[in-house]
């Protein structure tokens, strides 16, 4: 069936979150095509199973990579798939072990249906365990202005949590590949420079954090990457240069006690 809503979720060897996040999907009012890109997993065979007993239910595209190339290139061959299917008109993010909740599509399809100006739009998210065990919810801006502001202190837009039109993907092209580890941040620094954004004041994404993800394992290079990004994205404001000094700061803190502090100060 042509759709107008593409989902975009890489995977790679997490069958159980893939399979926790296919289960989320169901309850989804809004039509979708659900397009997995397979990074060279080493168990194909399961990926293959777990796909086809999701078919009946789900419409579901797996592309499969011969080798693991990496979450950008995982991305961007998902996004160059889309751009060739002219029904698509909005791209949903989405990772495997991550659940949509309180029908986020359907919410995030009117926010841009009704905005002729707005690129792209977001949710407050919540944070879970592996274990699904309550860690915080992030809650951050909800208007544009303020989320220009704050993208210059941290990424006020989870990746899996986020809604774009395919109009944003023609006009700035794929994410880049020249911030490892952080082609999210630098994607939506683009992106809010030419469209409209936005977060809705509601819970609509369970954020997985697991020990596995790339914040953890790559958490040095995502730091370096983050500095080099607002360096390249320096105005010379307060706000730019107060986000600049907070990510020299937190390259220094471990990642134990800033989670601690985002559960204790920052997050409810």
């Amino acid at each position: 069936m042509e759709h107008q809503l593409a989902i975009l979720l890489p995977h790679y060897n997490n069958i159980e979150g893939l399979t926790a996040t296919l289960r989320s999907l169901l309850p989804e009012t809004e039509s979708f095509t659900l397009i997995v890109i397979d990074d060279g997993s080493t168990n194909q065979m399961e990926v293959d199973e777990l796909i086809a007993t999701f078919k009946s239910k789900l419409d579901i595209t797996l592309i499969k990579q011969t080798k693991c190339l990496g979450v950008t290139a995982a991305l961007n061959n998902g996004l160059s798939y889309i751009l060739k299917q002219p029904h698509f008109k909005y791209i949903a993010r989405l990772d495997a072990g991550d659940k949509c909740i309180n029908n986020r599509f359907a919410k995030q399809v009117k926010a841009l249906q009704a905005n002729a100006s707005l690129g792209l739009v977001s949710s407050y998210v919540t944070f879970v365990t592996v274990n699904t065990t309550f860690l915080f919810n992030f809650k951050p801006p909800t208007t544009h202005s303020k989320l220009q502001q704050a993208i210059y202190k941290y990424n006020p837009f989870i990746h899996p949590a986020v809604m774009y039109k395919v109009e944003v993907v023609k006009t700035i092209g794929l994410y880049p590949d020249n911030y490892p580890a952080l082609e999210d941040h630098a994607y939506f620094f683009k992106v809010i420079k030419h469209f409209k954004t936005m977060v809705l004041p509601e819970l609509l994404l369970e954020y997985e954090v697991n020990p596995n993800s790339i914040s953890n394992l790559k958490r040095k290079q995502q730091t370096k990457s983050r500095i080099k990004l607002l360096k390249d994205n320096y105005n010379y404001t307060f706000t730019a240069t107060l986000g600049l000094v907070r990510a020299f700061a937190t390259s220094l803190i471990p990642k134990t006690i800033l989670l601690y502090f985002k559960k204790t100060f920052f997050y409810k």
